[in-house]
């Protein structure tokens, strides 16, 4: 539960025959990744993929959805809120720790965020001890830069008007008056939160599902206008403060979460490092861009909860005696 509503969450086990022979000694259970969608998105929109790589790779994968989205309760539905978001991260963070330690590692506990969930991982780690490593995947990281876009993107007239309804609907959630609304995806020019032109708008939904749960449309609070203007929602700040790896994922032609951010990101964390692909924001939820760079993530999470460690000594007990088969040359490769 967050705040007293019941959340989904789908959890994903590794096989136990690939288990056996990849856990570190004196560890008997798998480590585990949390994971959460971007703005307005559900855990069935493509995440089932990179949880089942997880899995395949000799992790649990723990994929909710925020409250008002998909599998979770609450309402008004469709209510994007990174306050409200990272009190449902928190939430599933907790509830790995304690009611799935039975299940999973919780002492290697990793966090992977995509867009807007790319910032809620980086806010979480700063203030959750423990966290093991990050994946922050074309992330939301500047409220500054995301507005500055926004205006040049819709005008300032329509700017203006998205404030106005935003900050309507805000004090509106206070006084619990019905919700207002405004697209999530649109044209340039429109209201809508991301303005898309035709390929990406296809890359968008390509990752959809023929049925949502939930009930899903293409639609979020127009407060999120007004919590974004008001409280400055800038995850990149978190950056130095957090001690753990941290796996950053650009796109080179991303218009929704600019690669500058991403690469100043990089420079701020204390263990940064950079997997750069030339596509735009959407084009990394499936085909052979999706399938590079999962291979990546999973090495990534292998080698920062010890699996990659595991496996490799595994292989060199397993190997004959012998100059063609010395144990410095055996390395996990971190396939999927």
């Amino acid at each position: 539960k967050s705040q007293g509503v019941e959340c989904e969450g789908w959890l994903y086990l590794p096989a136990k025959q690939f288990d056996t022979e990849c856990v570190p000694k004196g560890k008997s259970l798998p480590p585990v990744v949390v994971m959460a969608h971007g703005m307005g998105a559900q855990k069935d929109m493509g995440l089932s993929s990179y949880a089942e790589a997880f899995a395949s790779g000799g992790m649990a994968a723990f994929v909710f959805d925020y409250r008002s989205f998909g599998g979770s309760e609450g309402g008004p539905r469709h209510w994007v809120s990174p306050a409200r978001h990272l009190q449902d991260w928190h939430a599933a963070v907790h509830y790995v720790r304690t009611q799935l330690r039975d299940s999973v590692d919780s002492s290697r506990l990793c966090l992977w965020g995509t867009s807007f969930a790319g910032g809620h991982v980086l806010a979480v780690a700063r203030d959750t001890p423990g966290i093991t490593a990050i994946i922050s995947q074309v992330p939301h990281l500047d409220a500054r830069a995301a507005t500055l876009m926004s205006i040049k993107k819709r005008g300032v007239p329509k700017a203006l008007l998205s404030l106005v309804l935003g900050a309507a609907d805000a004090l509106g959630a206070r006084l619990g008056l019905p919700p207002i609304y405004l697209p999530l995806v649109g044209p340039a020019g429109s209201l809508a939160f991301m303005q898309l032109n035709d390929f990406e708008t296809k890359e968008y939904y390509s990752k959809h599902p023929p049925v949502y749960q939930g009930g899903w449309q293409n639609k979020a609070r127009a407060a999120l206008v007004w919590e974004l203007f008001v409280g400055r929602y800038s995850p990149i700040q978190y950056v130095p403060d957090i001690a753990c790896p941290i796996q950053f994922v650009a796109a080179t032609e991303d218009v929704l979460c600019p690669v500058d951010q991403v690469l100043k990101a990089v420079g701020l964390a204390q263990q940064g490092s950079l997997l750069s692909r030339q596509c735009t924001h959407f084009e990394l939820y499936r085909g052979k861009l999706f399938q590079g760079l999962v291979t990546a993530q999973v090495a990534f999470f292998r080698q920062h909860t010890g699996l990659a460690k595991a496996k490799a000594k595994a292989a060199a007990v397993a190997a004959p005696a012998g100059p063609e088969n010395d144990a410095e040359g055996v390395n996990d490769q971190g396939s999927a």
